[in-house]
């Protein structure tokens, strides 16, 4: 029987978002107007996945200061989770409805990425008051313990992982048994709003 399932951001619950003009914004409201340095940033967002196993402040700073060839402090996170919070879609209502009725699960997420910024985006969405826990800041995905922490006091099989990257939500979990949602034009739901209680009871 599922008991708890496990959310992905970016790609799942938030979709449709183009990151450049916020990561612009951002750079110019630091003090730093560059073309350049806003498409290296964006280039290497995915990078320091590849290179760090979390989500550390400091390491950030530094990997994109390095990157840019520029000096990164805190302030530069605080200016960029500002204007991440924009970085919604207009309209929830459809994926609060579809919250609302998996109140007989416990919700929680799993998203590679800072805690604070990822909960001020769902919270400017209404929904950040569904999941109780968050995971992939300490330790990201496709780390193993990155799953065994989202699955709390559940057996793998008692939890669903609902995603949209083939690798990181489907088939890493598959491979540690949990049970798995692709949010994909080809997968198993096309947007995370069709998901419902009866389709989690198939599984």
């Amino acid at each position: 029987m599922i008991k708890r399932i496990i959310f992905d951001i970016d790609g799942t619950l938030i979709t449709g978002v183009d990151f450049s003009s916020y990561v612009a914004n951002t750079l110019k409201k630091y003090g730093i107007e560059d073309l350049e340095k806003t498409k290296q940033f964006l280039l290497n967002m995915k990078e320091y996945e590849k290179t760090y196993n979390s989500y550390d402040r400091n390491l950030y700073l530094k990997f994109f200061g390095d990157k840019l060839g520029c000096e990164l402090d805190n302030h530069f996170l605080e200016i960029f989770f500002q204007e991440l919070r924009k970085a919604i879609p207009e309209n929830a209502e459809k994926i609060k409805s579809m919250l609302a009725a998996m109140n007989e699960y416990e919700l929680v997420l799993l998203s590679n990425y800072f805690e604070e910024s990822q909960r001020n985006r769902l919270t400017a969405m209404g929904i950040n008051d569904y999941f109780s826990e968050y995971y992939g800041e300490s330790i990201m995905k496709p780390n193993e313990l990155a799953y065994r922490q989202a699955q709390g006091i559940y057996q793998p099989s008692e939890c669903v992982i609902v995603g949209d990257d083939k690798r990181l939500d489907i088939d890493v979990p598959k491979s540690l048994g949990f049970k798995t949602i692709y949010v994909n034009e080809n997968g198993d739901i096309k947007r995370v709003e069709e998901l419902s209680p009866r389709l989690i009871k198939k599984l």
